[in-house]
């Protein structure tokens, strides 16, 4: 129970020496009506706001009593009546909706429970990113930010989250988190517009350029051959072949091979449908595998399902192992690939098709990687320059290198 005295004008002295009684105590200002000083049984004080908004009476804390001076709580409570009145404000529904407020906890529950399996049934964002998306989340973004408003959420927040994270992947959570801001801006759960990662600049990353050599790809198929499983063996000399994306071969289904003509489709890849070709040496591969009775895909795994990416992982460093290769992963095959194409000559547009990108972009990665095409250009070069330089014409000559 609550027990109210008349209105007096308050002082500085007066809530000192007030006395808590059996029930809460209610000393009313008389200077600003609404201004209250609530002393609880126990002694506690406190400056509070009576006020009336949407037809009932509510009681709003403003700030204990030795937090702020009772100018200041006067000064508090003149500038909430005025919004109060103007219909702008009411202290007790805003901070009950500021408590209730969602974190990054629940935005990233809600993403991963409801909003990433919608995007993936309609063929919006595939598995495997979604698996990338928790991996990265669970990392550093949960852990470290999970508890903080998403409208708090501030740069300097993100910025001591990510710090001493790789390069890479400080990248790749940035990229996440500002995709996140995003779509929770669309949800409503925080101003338009509030998007603290979009303010972070990006590390700068050396792109990863590593390349087999032909001794190791041999060593690396001697290797293949004692793998246990013939799985996992044909997955990786698979992708040596074809230089396809780990995923595409890991979804391969026999109901989608056509081997008399070597032609396979893949439903879902990174540019969506694609009905793609397939070499000779790598349709050998498909057809000396097993078919396990209710496991539709070609490189299966265990429970009718497609052999998973860790495994396929595992297997290829234990190969790498065995072949003393140093330094190398398993998206380093369909670099490799793609480096001996353009080093056969192949023009950017035929790389980008090969390889299924959307531009040519990555494709100009490995024409500027591949050697043997760029060397006999500047073998040609140099010959014609040096003979011009010496008054004569030129004869292409070849530096062997030691």
């Amino acid at each position: 129970m609550t027990a109210d005295k008349k209105s007096v004008s308050l002082t500085e002295r007066r809530i000192r020496d007030a006395k808590p009684g059996a029930r809460t105590i209610m000393l009313r200002d008389r200077d600003v009506v609404g201004l209250c000083v609530r002393i609880a049984s126990g002694g506690t004080k406190a400056y509070c706001l009576d006020y009336r908004a949407g037809g009932k009476r509510r009681l709003a804390t403003l700030a204990r009593v030795g937090e702020i001076s009772l100018k200041e709580a006067r000064a508090m409570a003149g500038r909430e009546l005025v919004a109060i009145r103007a219909g702008e404000a009411d202290p007790v529904r805003d901070r009950q909706a500021a408590k209730d407020a969602p974190t990054v906890a629940d935005g990233l529950d809600r993403f991963f429970g409801d909003y990433a399996p919608r995007r993936i049934a309609d063929g919006l964002i595939s598995e495997r990113t979604v698996y990338d998306y928790r991996k990265q989340s669970g990392r550093t973004i949960r852990p470290r930010l999970g508890f903080i408003k998403i409208a708090n959420v501030s740069r300097h927040d993100i910025e001591r989250a990510l710090a001493n994270t790789a390069p890479v992947q400080r990248n790749r959570q940035l990229a996440l988190l500002s995709r996140l801001f995003n779509l929770w801006q669309r949800w409503e759960w925080c101003e338009p517009g509030h998007n603290p990662a979009r303010l972070i600049e990006k590390i700068r990353e050396e792109p990863r350029d590593r390349v087999l050599v032909p001794s190791e790809i041999a060593a690396l198929g001697a290797a293949l051959s004692e793998l246990d499983s013939p799985f996992t063996a044909g997955a990786l000399r698979f992708l040596v072949l074809t230089g396809w994306r780990t995923g595409e071969a890991l979804s391969l289904r026999w109901e989608n091979v056509n081997m008399e003509v070597g032609e396979v489709l893949l439903t879902s890849t990174k540019t969506g449908r694609d009905r793609r070709t397939v070499g000779g040496a790598a349709l050998e591969i498909v057809a000396s595998l097993p078919r396990i009775n209710r496991n539709p895909f070609v490189f299966a795994g265990a429970y009718g399902k497609a052999l998973s990416y860790k495994t396929l992982h595992s297997a290829f460093k234990r190969a790498c192992e065995r072949a003393g290769i140093a330094d190398a992963r398993l998206h380093d095959i369909r670099r490799t690939m793609a480096t001996n194409a353009a080093s056969t000559g192949l023009n950017l547009i035929g790389l980008r098709d090969l390889l299924n990108h959307k531009t040519t972009t990555m494709a100009a990665r490995y024409a500027r990687r591949a050697g043997s095409v760029l060397k006999a250009t500047q073998d040609t070069m140099a010959s014609k320059m040096a003979g011009l330089l010496d008054g004569k014409a030129a004869d292409v000559r070849e530096f062997r290198r030691g």
